[in-house]
């Protein structure tokens, strides 16, 4: 595939670019159908109209740009981890108020679940690092998910602060650059630079198949419509030039470039051994 210069856009520009495809001939171009939260739509993108494609691709690859160009920012992760802390509480909190209960088996369920859920006292977790939270978040919800905890969590009605503490667990997760599995968040230089390797690859398949249909499609609104939808991706390259590399100087011949490729090699000297 052609490479058109879309190594030469930056992060901002590509990120600025979903801009260009919510206009003009992109703007009719719906992708309602196909633009969900896990990138596996229910509607088949095989059978989707070409611009469908286009527009999906372009815009989840600056999606997840974005996710990247988000990451790390040390006062969104105090507010996150904040929302974290107080999720814990909450749950502490709706427990010790259980446990007091007058029906025995809800005050066990209780019990059994503050044992299972919170650390130290109710709320030593909160005081974990960054990365410690989420594992321990991510450890919550999935033994509260199985039996026999289930159960327990039913009983007493925990659902709504576990659903809390869930989202505040992935949004933290996202924060941090990690997604579920992940032991540790990958740094947020290389997330950069792979989304925008990524944005690079999904705007030159676009731009050569834009481009191949033109040249195939007879004059009409065809062929209008399909230079329409290319018109902002060949501006966003006449935004972004090309650099070009800085030329060496050229150095003074002296003479000794050539007498060095015709003098005699020396010898190597051979390896002493011990007598």
């Amino acid at each position: 595939m052609a490479a058109y210069g879309y190594s030469f856009v930056t992060d901002k520009a590509f990120s600025a670019f979903a801009r260009d495809l919510e206009q003009g001939a992109w703007k009719s171009v719906s992708i309602a159908k196909y633009d969900v939260p896990n990138r596996v739509p229910t509607a088949l993108l095989l059978e989707a109209p070409k611009p469908v494609i286009w527009k999906v691709r372009a815009l989840w690859s600056i999606t997840a740009l974005d996710d990247a160009l988000g990451v790390a920012s040390a006062a969104a992760l105090a507010e996150l981890d904040s929302e974290w802390d107080a999720s814990q509480r909450a749950l502490h909190l709706f427990l010790a108020s259980e446990a007091e209960s007058k029906e025995p088996a809800q005050r066990d369920a209780a019990v059994r679940l503050r044992g299972a859920l919170l650390a130290g006292a109710g709320t030593e977790q909160t005081r974990y690092t960054y990365d410690a939270e989420v594992d321990y978040g991510w450890h919550q919800v999935a033994v509260a998910g199985k039996a026999p905890l289930a159960a327990d969590v039913k009983k007493v009605g925990a659902g709504p602060h576990l659903k809390r503490i869930e989202e505040a667990t992935e949004a933290l997760a996202k924060g941090l650059g990690r997604s579920a599995g992940q032991k540790r968040a990958v740094a947020r230089s290389k997330r950069i630079r792979e989304a925008v390797a990524a944005c690079t690859s999904a705007f030159n398949a676009i731009h050569d198949d834009i481009g191949w249909l033109i040249e195939h499609t007879p004059s009409g609104k065809h062929r209008e419509l399909l230079e329409a939808l290319h018109a902002p991706f060949l501006a966003l390259l006449e935004r972004s030039p090309q650099r070009a590399p800085a030329a060496a100087e050229p150095e003074e011949d002296t003479g000794e470039a050539d007498a060095e490729e015709t003098a005699p090699s020396e010898p190597a000297e051979m390896e002493s051994t011990p007598g």
